[in-house]
């Protein structure tokens, strides 16, 4: 019996090796493409908008290829990192979706790529694949919906095999007839999707405020969003809250500092009545690598903040702007204010008290524009030679040094 069973799992084992070996990737099958752009954010919400008159009626849509490609990529972006492409063929719809998954020996994108095909008045899946796995058309059109309906997509899935009446492939075009009242079970389910964080829809109000009072003329500071948000909380919810709350906090200020690129964390739908940069020390980066940081850490505490900012950041070496030790120090810092944000309720509290007497972000990001940046790879080699050296380490341990002496942190 001992024998069958670790032969069984071992068998187990070896096949989802192998699975993963075709379904994963170190490079998706769609190019990259840069995120969406607030244009294109912008005419997602167009696309998608129901007005109020509309609720009650039957309302149809003609989405070309582009706006398709935007849709659909401002949807999933609320689920799962992901770069979409979405084409027109001469009687079907021909999509390529990657998933961005967790680095593994094998890569870190999971493939998808099939095709939709008008069938009368269905819509059929062909050509199915995971990977470089090929799943058969009978399968597919059995299998992809079973698994849907045992996902939390299932709603989703509900919602729209409920409120969509019409689906029609045109050769450039795809038609699509709905209710309008469509946009209210969307909202319930956004509500529900978020109901851990009861009042998160109280602090985007605040900031509204905050931005509708702030003088254009001043750069908008990143304590101007924390403060009050954290003084409201201190005030207004008990201990035993503390750490629901200040997720919701830092939820609701990087859904305005940095909605585009962390949206799959955050609720759909969110509309600011003005949006300015944020600053910390002059610079816009800095807030954005603290806020990110910082959520990774409070939202979904199983991902390391800190080490997706140095892989980030030997990736700007590689191609973008350069090697940074000031937008990895804000990395670090916004991973220490995400942790003691729900370190516990005691030290949640705490932080919400301290936070409600903060004036200025050097409490919160200690002063770094000393440091190291804009290093090519070739720079940082010479430098530093690799990230872990000792001379490495020596700046990573003057940033810790520094955090170290923010008494926010002690």
């Amino acid at each position: 019996m001992l024998k069958a069973l670790l032969f069984a799992l071992f068998s187990t084992a070896a096949l989802l090796a192998v699975l993963l070996l075709f379904a994963i990737d170190d490079s998706p099958l769609p190019s990259l493409n840069q995120g969406l752009t607030r244009d294109d954010i912008q005419r997602a919400k167009q696309l998608l908008q129901v007005r109020p008159e509309e609720r009650s009626q039957l309302k149809t849509v003609n989405l070309d290829q582009k706006d398709l490609n935007i849709a659909t990529s401002y949807l999933l972006d609320h689920f799962v990192e992901n770069t979409t492409q979405v084409h027109f063929g001469q009687d079907r719809i021909d999509c390529q979706i990657a998933v961005f998954v967790p680095e593994t020996l094998f890569g870190h994108y999971l493939d998808f790529s099939f095709s939709v095909r008008q069938l009368n008045d269905s819509i059929r899946l062909k050509s199915f694949k995971v990977g470089e796995i090929s799943i058969p058309d009978p399968a597919a059109n059995l299998l992809i919906p079973a698994l849907v309906t045992h996902t939390p997509l299932n709603d989703y899935w509900q919602v729209l095999t409920q409120y969509v009446k019409n689906v029609q492939i045109g050769p450039q075009t795809l038609e699509i007839s709905y209710l309008g009242s469509i946009a209210d079970a969307a909202k319930q389910l956004v509500i529900r999707k978020h109901a851990e964080y009861p009042n998160l829809h109280l602090y985007q109000q605040q900031i509204n405020d905050i931005v509708n009072r702030h003088d254009p003329d001043w750069r908008l500071s990143l304590i101007e969003l924390l403060q009050p948000l954290f003084a409201t909380a201190y005030q207004n919810t008990p201990e035993a809250d503390a750490i629901q709350e200040n997720r919701a906090i830092i939820i609701a200020v990087a859904s305005y500092i940095y909605k585009r690129d962390l949206r799959r964390f955050l609720p759909v739908g969110l509309v600011y009545s003005k949006e300015y940069p944020v600053f910390a020390y002059k610079r816009v980066d800095i807030p954005q690598h603290f806020i990110a940081s910082a959520l990774l850490a409070a939202v979904d505490a199983s991902l390391l903040g800190e080490r997706m900012g140095v892989d980030k950041e030997l990736g700007d070496a590689r191609q973008g702007s350069g090697f940074s030790f000031i937008d990895l120090s804000a990395d670090m810092a916004g991973s220490r204010f995400g942790r003691m944000a729900i370190a516990s309720q005691t030290k949640a509290r705490l932080l919400q008290k301290l936070m409600a007497e903060t004036k200025d972000y050097s409490a919160i990001i200690p002063e770094v524009q000393d440091l190291p940046e804009h290093m090519d790879e070739m720079d940082f080699k010479q430098r530093f030679e690799r990230v872990g050296s000792k001379r490495y380490q020596e700046v990573i341990s003057e940033i810790d040094k520094r955090l170290d002496d923010l008494p926010l942190y002690q």
